[in-house]
């Protein structure tokens, strides 16, 4: 079955799972890697402001990281892939990339 993207190209529906499978992994790695970061000695907060945002971070990654693995279990047994699921992809991994940005601006106000 072949699918079209918003370019208009048509899409080999198994080649198009595969490759939003691997972007999720991808994902799903740089979600942990921020938590890690986040997560170290070094990024401890010292004031309530750094707590509070600290912790809202903390719940983001946690969030995220399970909707990840929610979106790579369903895409792996995948039989019928839906435009939808490309969404959710583009959605989580936009989600992750905002969220690397923010983890990274904390890291920095820790360490000045």
């Amino acid at each position: 079955m072949l699918l079209k993207n918003k370019k208009g190209k048509e899409l080999n529906e198994e080649n198009e799972i595969g490759n939003c499978l691997i972007r999720m992994e991808r994902s799903y790695r740089d979600v942990m890697l921020l938590k890690n970061s986040l997560c170290s000695y070094s990024c401890e907060p010292q004031t309530y402001k750094l707590f509070e945002e600290f912790e809202d971070l903390k719940l983001n990654l946690e969030l995220l990281r399970i909707s990840h693995l929610k979106l790579i279990d369903a895409l792996r047994p995948s039989v019928n892939f839906v435009e939808l699921k490309l969404q959710q992809v583009n959605d989580i991994v936009n989600k992750t990339i905002s969220l690397k940005e923010e983890v990274h601006n904390y890291i920095n106000l820790v360490k000045k």
